[in-house]
């Protein structure tokens, strides 16, 4: 497909032999989201969905954007691959360096072409170079907090109350015969089965726990290839806690933890992740990103926070008109809400 100036656009159902330069690529990105790595993407995708929209000038791989396509009333809606359950976050349009408006201007061309096409993106990154290529504006999703790492000990950046009981934990789980281990790419599938034991005692968790074959395939592939990695902390006898993280650019992106909830085993949660954030910072990792999420404990480990984004975008008339509909649900949720919230005020503030 033609794009003005020479650069060329070319949708593939899989990266396949540009994987490598597609990987190299987003290294190269201001923020490298973990959930645009090749070997994620091979795994959360369905490639009879898969529309990865390559921006190419002579063969060489300028930047783009991976999506999947279905149909939403009628219309084709693209998403990010990935997106829904596994709530990938940081997502952005790959872009070489210097390149960005070329890259920018050939997919604005891409979803401007004639016909209807409807963009639901959810986990933008902020500050997204794809959503300021098109016409809607992206709005305020969610938190991702984070923490910038150096070399030092990470527990001395952080409070005095959350230095005691991190270490007044630590040394409990220990005497107790529970023990840290990073899972080697063979012990990935006994280490999910831990992490469904884990997760099935919660509730709502039965969507994830249906998407946790996915998931099982995509961290199985990344911890041999060194791109995550899965940790657990347990005794002889039983795993009382479980993690999930992404590990590429010097980056630890934790992505799920899963711990017991019996009284005996209070903060393995909180011990498991500050034994895989300091094992880390010994291999070179420079941020830790707690991913989407403002959950409290997680403000016990990050000082800073970015911004997940969604955007929805229409072309074509019917495309709008979805999009549009979209948009009065949403005002109209947030007025009965509004509605409901003066009407409990006023409630209260009635003499009994």
């Amino acid at each position: 497909m033609p794009a003005p100036g020479g650069i060329s656009l070319l949708v593939v159902d899989e990266l396949g032999p540009r994987a490598a330069e597609w990987d190299s690529l987003l290294s190269q990105q201001p923020l490298p989201s973990p959930f645009l790595r090749s070997a994620w993407l091979r795994r959360v995708t369905d490639p009879a969905a898969a529309e990865t929209v390559l921006v190419l000038e002579e063969g060489r791989l300028l930047g783009g954007v991976p999506l999947v396509r279905d149909r939403l009333l009628g219309v084709p809606r693209y998403r990010f691959a990935g997106q829904g359950v596994l709530c990938p976050d940081h997502l952005d349009l790959l872009a070489a360096p210097g390149r960005e408006a070329d890259v920018q201007r050939a997919l604005r061309g891409w979803f401007t072409a004639p016909g209807a096409r409807v963009l639901d993106l959810v986990g933008l990154a902020e500050g997204s170079r794809l959503a300021d290529a098109l016409p809607e504006t992206a709005e305020a999703l969610d938190l991702a907090p984070y923490q910038p790492l150096d070399e030092g000990d990470y527990l001395s950046s952080r409070s005095s109350n959350f230095r005691r009981a991190t270490r007044k934990a630590d040394r409990r789980m220990t005497e107790d015969g529970y023990v840290h281990t990073r899972v080697p790419a063979d012990g990935v599938a006994a280490a999910f089965e831990e992490l469904r034991r884990l997760h099935e005692t919660r509730d709502g968790r039965g969507p994830l726990l249906e998407e946790l074959p996915t998931l099982q395939a995509a961290f199985a592939d990344l911890v041999a290839r060194d791109e995550a990695r899965v940790d657990v902390l347990a005794s002889p006898d039983e795993v009382v806690a479980v993690s999930l993280a992404f590990t590429p650019d010097e980056r630890l992106s934790l992505y799920q933890v899963a711990r017991s909830l019996d009284r005996a085993h209070g903060s393995a949660g909180t011990v498991l992740i500050h034994r895989v954030i300091v094992d880390a910072v010994g291999a070179g990792a420079r941020e830790l990103d707690m991913l989407r999420g403002d959950e409290p404990y997680k403000g016990s480990f990050a000082d800073h926070s970015r911004t997940v984004l969604r955007l929805r975008a229409g072309h074509g008339l019917a495309a709008r008109a979805v999009v549009a509909g979209w948009h009065a649900a949403v005002n109209g949720s947030r007025r009965l809400r509004s509605l409901r919230d003066r009407a409990d005020a006023w409630r209260r503030r009635r003499p009994s």
